[in-house]
């Protein structure tokens, strides 16, 4: 009967000597598993901006579009809605060549949160006045729109992929 008692203290002791990890395996994956899911989300967000394009999911609903006074481009102002009911809308400009085929390039220069009062205007044949303001905000700039975009989120000026897409991109300072 004294060696069943040493069996029996013997095999709790070898039990204890087991590292906590083969002891639990169920929690260990399911902690692992919800730490790799954290930091994946974290990674997400953290390089999204450094690989930022001005692509957007849907074209939106066109709002106006403007001729140059030459007749040379076409700026459309376009309100993409994002985020559901509590969201809101992003305004992207695009501008294209008036007289070319419909396959044609059409190039984005602007992309900003809607903040109400918007408008276009073509300062010459290729600079464009874009308005975008409400009393608290204004996010109103002029861009020649071969050299120049704008986005007001900041991505596109940190994307590594937008880099040679533009001489220069602008934000708005923070």
């Amino acid at each position: 009967m004294s060696q069943n008692t040493q069996a029996n203290s013997s095999s709790s002791h070898t039990d204890s000597r087991k590292p906590w990890i083969r002891r639990h395996p169920f929690f260990t994956t399911f902690t692992l598993l919800i730490l790799i899911l954290f930091v994946v989300v974290f990674l997400y967000f953290w390089l999204r901006p450094y690989f930022s394009t001005f692509d957007r999911p849907e074209k939106g609903e066109l709002s106006y579009s403007m001729p140059s006074r030459n007749g040379e481009y076409t700026a459309e102002i376009y309100g993409v809605p994002f985020g559901g009911a509590a969201g809101g809308v992003t305004i992207w400009v695009d501008v294209k060549k008036t007289k070319a085929p419909e396959d044609s390039t059409v190039k984005t220069i602007y992309r900003a949160e809607h903040h109400g009062n918007n408008h276009l205007e073509w300062e010459s044949g290729n600079t464009l006045r874009i308005e975008n303001w409400n009393e608290y905000t204004d996010e109103t700039i002029t861009l020649n729109i071969d050299e120049e975009i704008y986005d007001g989120w900041g991505w596109a000026c940190k994307s590594l992929r937008m880099k040679d897409q533009s001489v220069q991109c602008l934000a708005p300072e923070k």
